[in-house]
């Protein structure tokens, strides 16, 4: 996936590391370029006044991203990606914008992403943060049943070759009492074992 970000500020930086980081091929064009950019090799940089963007440099990528402080500039180069059939984000006006990128957050276990379609970011970072908050005060029951729930899944793939059933018994184990209570008292290898006698019941 080839991205072009135009734009190689605060925005433009940020969006175009995240995209880097997700195996994006990134290039970044801008008259300057923030510290974190010129410090990332992963990322290809063009110096060049984003006024001078063409169709031509325009159709070797498959995304455009527009984050300059120019509202017409960045009106402008999306007008001329959907031309070609490209998918544009401009954040200065979302109606205008192919699809959004919202506020987002990842680790090992969860994905969230939050818009507010374009209206205000900074609402999008604090219901996050709301979010995160909330979910940290049950963290270690959720993650261990993101896990366990994972591993059921890996369990009945093996042993129940009906996709309707196994989609089934999926929502029985899940909640199932017991199943829930070694869950939150962190016992996964008695989570495990209902699980196993409820697939069993179903299996004979």
């Amino acid at each position: 996936m080839n991205i072009l970000i135009v734009g190689g500020g605060k925005v433009g930086s940020k969006r175009a590391i995240k995209f880097a980081d997700y195996g994006a091929k990134v290039t970044v064009v801008s008259l300057e370029f923030a510290q974190e950019l010129l410090e990332n090799n992963g990322i290809d940089k063009i110096k060049m006044d984003a006024n001078q963007i063409n169709e031509e440099l325009i159709s070797r990528f498959n995304i455009v991203i527009t984050a300059t402080n120019d509202h017409e500039i960045n009106s402008k180069i999306c007008e001329k990606a959907q031309k070609l059939g490209k998918l544009c984000n401009n954040p200065t006006n979302p109606s205008q914008s192919s699809f959004i990128v919202p506020i987002f957050y990842a680790d090992d276990n969860i994905e969230i992403a939050i818009t507010t379609l374009g209206k205000s970011s900074i609402a999008s970072k604090f219901i996050l943060d709301k979010i995160l908050n909330s979910l940290s005060k049950d963290q270690n029951y959720l993650y261990l049943l993101i896990k366990t729930m994972g591993d059921v899944k890996n369990l009945m793939k093996n042993k129940i070759q009906n996709p309707s059933l196994r989609f089934e018994l999926y929502h029985k184990i899940f909640y199932d009492v017991n199943f829930q209570n070694f869950i939150q008292n962190n016992n996964y290898e008695y989570a495990i074992k209902r699980a196993e006698e409820i697939i069993n019941e179903y299996n004979k």
